[in-house]
């Protein structure tokens, strides 16, 4: 089954920060529905993501997932439930791919490979190009007091000559930066030219947090739900600002998410 999904509406409002709850709460969360996360989404059970794990709680499956259309239809994707994501785990190594159960359509795989460390933490990503051998991409993660630190992007397969000053291998920073609550509140993405910042950039910030648990917290793994995952709580604003060649643009996102009776976030 199908739903076209409109793209999203930006607004540009924000409101400051709330006192954090540190109690850890970390259910094996099965069901989102789509319009809690997603603003364009419907709210209907029906339009949701189903999350299955294995033995040792480690997520295995996403059920749901988005069709491309063409940008100028004014939407960003059919929503169909016959599209799974599988995550297959072989000792410290995480292969990511999606699927349709329909014999309707097929979808791309998306193929993403992982490397994690003991405490079942990304180290390095991979992410193959079927058509463009260029477009490789491998990224290495480093952490600091079991937080993720830094995100270094390397294209390794386009040619550049060493010889040139100014030809380098394309390269990517993103640094993580939290708050004294565990809240990721910034990151900052920058070009690398041999290891000095170039000034394309793009600074991200993340803010308006509740008091609630984080249901993604077990979806690293999901580009998706990367960013949320990685804070003890949920923010309900987000600003996205670019700068290239001189040039800055800005686009922000908010959420207005229901709790229940305990303060915690209503994710069905």
């Amino acid at each position: 089954s199908f739903l076209l999904i409109a793209l999203l509406t930006i607004s540009c409002s924000s409101r400051d920060d709330e006192p954090i709850n540190i109690v850890e709460y970390n259910p094996l969360v099965t069901k989102i529905n789509l319009g809690v996360l997603f603003p364009s989404a419907p709210l209907g059970d029906q339009f949701a993501y189903y999350f299955e794990y294995n033995s040792a709680e480690k997520l295995t499956k996403k059920i749901g997932g988005f069709l491309a259309v063409s940008g100028g239809t004014g939407y960003s994707g059919f929503y169909s439930n016959d599209i799974y994501t599988s995550l297959i785990y072989t000792g410290d190594l995480v292969t990511v791919e999606d699927f349709s159960s329909s014999s309707q359509f097929n979808v791309p795989k998306n193929s993403k490979y992982f490397k994690l460390n003991n405490a079942n933490q990304i180290i390095e990503k991979e992410i193959p190009s079927p058509f463009r051998i260029y477009n490789f991409k491998k990224e290495y993660y480093s952490y600091k007091s079991g937080k993720l630190d830094e995100i270094i992007t390397t294209y390794p397969n386009i040619p550049y000559n060493p010889n040139d000053p100014d030809d380098y291998v394309l390269t990517f920073s993103e640094k993580f930066f939290y708050n004294e609550l565990m809240n990721l509140i910034r990151t900052e993405y920058y070009e690398l030219n041999n290891g000095v910042r170039t000034d394309y950039k793009i600074v991200r910030s993340f803010s308006n947090y509740d008091n609630s648990y984080n249901p993604c917290k077990k979806f690293t793994l999901l580009d998706e739900f990367f960013y949320r995952s990685l804070s003890k709580n949920n923010f309900r604003s987000y600003r996205e600002e670019k700068t290239d060649n001189g040039n800055t643009s800005f686009t922000e996102q908010n959420w207005s998410f229901n709790y229940d009776a305990n303060g915690n976030i209503i994710i069905e």
